[in-house]
């Protein structure tokens, strides 16, 4: 049972409340407190929920390559990024590329194997959602008893033509509605490939071309961004711990691989040698230079700029720790 079905099991009739017999339908505190819902539904643990994705990243950075890593995992080999994926059929709409260009991907990404998976279908041609694109996909899924993943290569692909008096967040929100009711109705994941600005912004979130309607209307939105270490995966969602993962892009395999939290990946010597003191168990800013053989007060400043960071967390008289990474990895 999805999240949907169970809250519907919940709701009052709406025909029972009141005289007019025409409100919505309700559900009390009382009977939500005695409905069990199934736990978050995964596609990719800890990455990829149940529900509409949004991803965006700059153009030429390798979001195709990425989409095309996680549908290949999800279709066949159970595994992304170091991730178990719950398997089952995928379509990718990669609606920029053409049927030799994905070959040519698909042989970079299936590495070796000898036959490529029957269940991980493409099309590189869609009518636009409000012109029969989104029955398309809802066909689909109705036709296959174990979709799991639907990606869109670009939204801007598909997206309905701007109504003119349709205010900005209106029509972003309108593009993502119809596939968001699909994701929620019949338990699959949707991941939409798109764009950021060009103007950068504090939170990479912020970056997301368009309104706040896409970033609001999608369950999840992911960002793949390039920093002057490295590049960032950046995860948010309703069901999702935030995350930031350091990426490494093998240009001759053309694949993804995540080397854990930034900090770890491209943190300087001093930072390195407080989270190896820290994981070992020590506590306060004196054992750390020890263990760490670092100068006491470059240790004590760097210290302070991690707690500032979220990097390591200050507990009582002068004690630090590392904080919880949300995967437990």
């Amino acid at each position: 049972m999805s999240w949907d079905q169970a809250l519907k099991a919940a709701e009052v009739d709406a025909n029972a409340i009141g005289p007019a017999g025409n409100l919505p339908a309700m559900v009390s505190a009382r009977e939500l407190q005695s409905t069990e819902f199934p736990p978050v539904s995964w596609v990719v643990d800890g990455m990829l929920p149940e529900g509409v994705t949004l991803f965006a990243g700059k153009p030429k950075l390798g979001k195709s390559w990425l989409a095309l890593q996680i549908g290949y995992g999800v279709s066949e080999t159970g595994e992304v990024l170091g991730r178990p994926a719950k398997q089952g059929s995928v379509l990718y709409a990669a609606l920029e590329d053409n049927h030799r260009r994905l070959k040519k991907r698909m042989e970079r990404v299936a590495l070796s194997a000898d036959t490529w998976p029957d269940r991980f279908l493409f099309s590189t041609e869609w009518p636009r959602l409000d012109g029969g694109g989104l029955e398309a996909f809802e066909a689909w899924v109705d036709a296959t008893p174990d979709a799991r993943l639907l990606i869109v290569d670009t939204l801007a692909t598909v997206r309905p033509a701007t109504g003119g008096r349709d205010s900005q967040y209106q029509s972003d929100y309108a593009a993502v509605r119809g596939l968001h009711r699909l994701a929620n109705e019949c338990g699959i994941g949707i991941l939409i490939v798109h764009h950021v600005r060009k103007m950068d912004a504090d939170d990479p979130f912020d970056t997301v071309s368009g309104s706040t309607g896409l970033t609001g209307a999608a369950d999840t939105t992911l960002v793949l961004t390039s920093t002057s270490e490295g590049k960032v995966l950046y995860g948010r969602g309703r069901d999702l711990a935030e995350f930031e993962s350091a990426m490494d892009f093998d240009p001759i395999h053309c694949r993804w691989s995540d080397l854990g939290r930034p900090s770890d990946a491209f943190g300087s010597d001093t930072r390195k040698a407080i989270r190896e003191a820290l994981a070992d168990g020590k506590q306060t800013p004196k054992e750390i230079a020890e263990a760490g053989s670092l100068d006491y007060d470059l240790c004590a400043k760097t210290l302070q700029r991690m707690v500032e960071g979220g990097e390591v967390q200050k507990g009582g008289r002068g004690y630090y720790r590392l904080t919880p990474d949300p995967f437990g990895t």
